[in-house]
């Protein structure tokens, strides 16, 4: 897509404008390619919003239970908005299934309102939650999706533009941007937040450290960003530590790194905030029950079968990293997990040489932590649940910051950015196909055009209309990143 001479200058001069509504024209159509409720845990996170915004902070003790975990509790709020525990399990886990209509006002309910999110940190769910003010609908969960790839689409944005203030290329930010973190940014999640404002932050304290000038924006940005991803799900904080330590080691002047981060009083309050919140929250409120067990299985995994187990993983939790559609039932196409390991592998190999060795030794540091972060987390649910508890999207927020910390000085010729953007796009939207086939027919041995031909689920638009509009707004996507990623004079060679 060609634009004209004055509106490629009203996309160079307000980038974070044009690149927010680039990544919310792809992420927002998304979200009406996948049924209500099919992302996980969605049934439960648009109970927890709902009753937020209606001033129901937790609500009533449920006693923990396998059915019921942890964490869950009885809300509060109209009954109506509980008929969305319904809805999802007539093709949940059944790859084979097509996703089934099921309107919210239709359905009956059959309990008081019940959310397993009920002790979780609120901050995940409150934008989506605005959502369900217009009542217990399916457009109050479409409106609940929107608002959440609003905030989403803000903060990966706010991490390029920190990228772009250093002169740097935005090119690596794609390498982060998977189908998955599309996926989740536009469904209701608390991993959306988490995922975004992991993006946000490694873009911004990268040039938090590295900027020869620092900007009013970047301070804020690291401080929104560190905030909302401490405060977005229980492991945020220890993601925070982790992206922060890996970013000081990536600059090796340590004295000067951290007089950095503490120049800025805003950086320091909204870090002590979160900390203290969160902390409070942990200790009152998500651990009420974790001193009981819910599984009378006495026995459970050594240490080192946890270890061999998480090793032996790595390969398919990045897999799902790079998207898993629907409830770990719809996996990415083969071809797209290998451009994305491709497009990690490239800009490793074309910077290795060109980064310092403090940078070489953090990409190193944050490739060892992604599985010792899987055997914290499996180990912790193995303890609670008899489980291995690692998903995907638990292990992005550190594999975002890989190509971030390695292509810190990348600077792509026209050419190669306009062939990773192709790329990307390609496999953005054959990811799309690939999704609504399994949601329309499901995935069926030589079945693949009976979504356009007798779909047994439609999304809003129809199938064909769906992947028109999105192929139009992946369209203007590419037109705008480009035009942005190569608008610096450091990137017109």
């Amino acid at each position: 897509m060609k634009f004209n001479v004055r509106l490629k200058l009203q996309i160079k001069s307000r980038p974070l404008v044009s690149l927010t509504l680039a990544f919310f024209l792809v992420i927002g159509v998304w979200s009406q390619l996948t049924p209500l409720f099919a992302a996980p845990d969605e049934p439960a996170g648009y109970i927890r919003g709902a009753a937020l915004v209606r001033g129901e902070l937790v609500g009533a003790d449920i006693a923990a239970s396998q059915s019921t975990s942890y964490w869950s509790t009885y809300v509060d709020i109209p009954q109506q908005f509980g008929v969305a525990q319904l809805v999802p399990w007539c093709f949940v886990g059944k790859p084979d299934t097509p996703a089934c209509s099921q309107p919210l006002e239709k359905l009956t309910p059959v309990e008081q309102p019940r959310t397993d999110m009920g002790r979780y940190p609120p901050v995940g769910y409150f934008a989506s939650g605005l959502g369900s003010l217009v009542g217990a609908t399916d457009l109050s969960v479409r409106l609940g999706r929107l608002i959440n790839a609003t905030v989403c689409a803000f903060l990966i944005a706010l991490g390029c533009v920190n990228i772009l203030s250093n002169r740097r290329s935005i090119i690596v930010v794609l390498a982060a941007v998977t189908p998955g973190v599309i996926f989740f940014s536009s469904v209701i999640s608390s991993s959306a937040i988490e995922i975004s404002a992991s993006i946000c932050l490694w873009c911004s304290i990268t040039t938090l450290l590295s900027s020869s000038k620092i900007s009013f924006l970047t301070f804020n940005s690291v401080a929104i960003a560190s905030s909302l991803l401490a405060l977005a799900r229980p492991i945020g904080v220890v993601n925070v530590a982790i992206i922060v330590c890996i970013s000081l080691i990536a600059h090796a002047n340590l004295k000067e790194s951290i007089a950095r981060i503490i120049s800025s009083w805003r950086i320091i309050l909204a870090t002590i905030i979160s900390l203290l919140m969160m902390a409070l929250w942990y200790l009152r409120i998500y651990s009420h029950h974790l001193g009981e067990r819910v599984v009378t299985d006495p026995s459970n995994p050594t240490f080192r079968q946890i270890v061999e187990q998480s090793v032996s993983d790595t390969s398919t939790k990045i897999g799902e990293s790079i998207g898993n559609f629907g409830w770990l039932d719809t996996p990415t196409p083969t071809f797209v997990v290998w451009f994305f390991v491709a497009l990690f592998g490239v800009i490793i190999s074309r910077n290795w040489h060109q980064v310092t060795k403090a940078n070489r030794n953090a990409v190193v540091c944050l490739a060892l932590l992604v599985p010792l972060l899987m055997i914290f987390i499996n180990r912790s649910t193995q303890n609670l649940l008899r489980t291995y508890g690692v998903q995907g999207r638990y292990l992005t927020p550190l594999i975002a910051g890989i190509p971030i910390i390695i292509g810190a000085v990348w600077v792509p010729r026209k050419k190669s950015a306009k062939i990773i953007i192709c790329g990307w796009t390609v496999a953005v939207f054959a990811t799309s196909v690939n999704v609504l086939r399994r949601y329309s027919v499901g995935i069926k041995p030589q079945n693949f055009f009976e979504m356009f031909s007798n779909p047994v689920w439609q999304p809003p638009l129809g199938v064909l209309g769906t992947m028109l509009t999105l192929a139009a707004a992946l369209t203007v996507f590419s037109s705008v990143f480009y035009i942005i990623a190569t608008s610096d004079p450091e990137n017109n060679r």
